[in-house]
């Protein structure tokens, strides 16, 4: 039985306890962790644990850590628990900066023994996007699209990260993963609502150096929740509409009578948990000692493709104001 120790009480200490609390019959949540006692008090009410004032006390406590403090408390929390020997899943960014977050890979190295160290890319374990994963896995791609708007919200103090770094992210690990290759090129562009603010729309043009073309919009100007992956290969279209959970390929075969055969395919992929899937993979790979998927350096990737895409959306939004238009203004 592992005894898993969560640190951080916020919303993603929430989702991780509450999909580690389903795998009872694997591991036991043995207490919750952060520096601020209400939110630990609450967490651990919720999950129906203990509040581990101190963080060596927890990390006693525990065989592994899911690491879901804030942003600034992050490197800290996860190089503490792996020097304690503590396997960690970690929720991304891993740090407020690529610099900081290289800075882990030295402490995996230093850690009493080769520890598990994961990422947690939640719709990497989505039942649809695990779908089309496999629909085009034998076939080669051309290029992928990624949409993701989410509803507008009415900005306030506690709006303050751009959406490259909320939501764009997670669209970048899955082009790594699905293209299993490195970007090459990037172009970006975005608007702010608000003149102070972070960027709340942003579109972002990738290569990879295989040359698969990548197409990431990801917004929270919008009217309505969007999340859908469109995948073109030498063969095929394939469209994942993750809210709907479904997915629709048209595919190319060889020449019939002169002309090329088309055939339509859908695929209503049954519900599923992704943030469970993601627990129990954790644990699969804690027991038998194997390298996760979205590793420590994959979540770099990400934050450093995404540094790029925000620096391209600056340096167009600096241009000289000759060159914005009559509409500028």
């Amino acid at each position: 039985m592992i005894r898993v120790v969560v640190l951080g009480a916020g919303p993603a200490g929430l989702r991780h306890g509450r999909a580690l609390r389903a795998c009872a019959d694997r591991c036991v949540v043995t207490g919750v962790h952060d520096a601020d006692p209400v939110a630990a008090q609450a967490l651990a009410e919720d999950l129906g644990v203990p509040v581990l004032g101190a963080l060596e006390q927890a990390l006693e406590l525990g065989d592994a850590a899911v690491v879901a403090g804030t942003l600034e408390q992050r490197p800290n929390l996860v190089r503490r628990a792996l020097e304690r020997g503590l396997d960690v899943l970690v929720e991304p960014p891993l740090a407020a900066t690529p610099d900081l977050a290289h800075g882990l890979l030295s402490a995996v190295v230093r850690a009493p023994r080769r520890p598990i160290a994961m990422v947690a890319f939640d719709e990497h374990f989505d039942p649809t996007v695990r779908e089309l994963h496999a629909l085009v896995a034998d076939q080669t791609l051309v290029s992928v699209e990624v949409q993701r708007f989410e509803p507008a919200v009415v900005a306030g103090p506690t709006l303050e990260l751009d959406v490259v770094q909320e939501l764009m992210q997670h669209d970048l690990q899955f082009v790594l993963a699905l293209t299993g290759d490195t970007i090459a090129a990037t172009q970006a562009a975005g608007r702010r609502m608000r003149r102070s603010g972070p960027v709340d729309h942003a579109h972002a043009l990738l290569v990879t150096e295989a040359d698969v073309v990548a197409s990431l919009t990801a917004s929270r100007a919008s009217g309505a929740r969007v999340r859908r992956i469109t995948v073109v290969t030498a063969h095929a279209r394939v469209v994942a509409d993750l809210d709907r959970r479904t997915i629709e390929a048209l595919r190319t075969t060889g020449l019939t009578g002169g002309r090329h055969e088309v055939i339509a395919q859908r695929v209503d992929v049954p519900p599923g948990d992704a943030a469970q899937a993601q627990a129990e993979a954790f644990l699969r790979y804690v027991e038998r000692r194997t390298s996760p998927d979205t590793g420590i350096g994959t979540a770099i990737a990400c934050q450093e493709a995404a540094l790029a895409i925000l620096k391209r959306i600056e340096l167009v939004a600096h241009r000289p104001a000759a060159r914005r238009g009559p509409l500028a203004a």
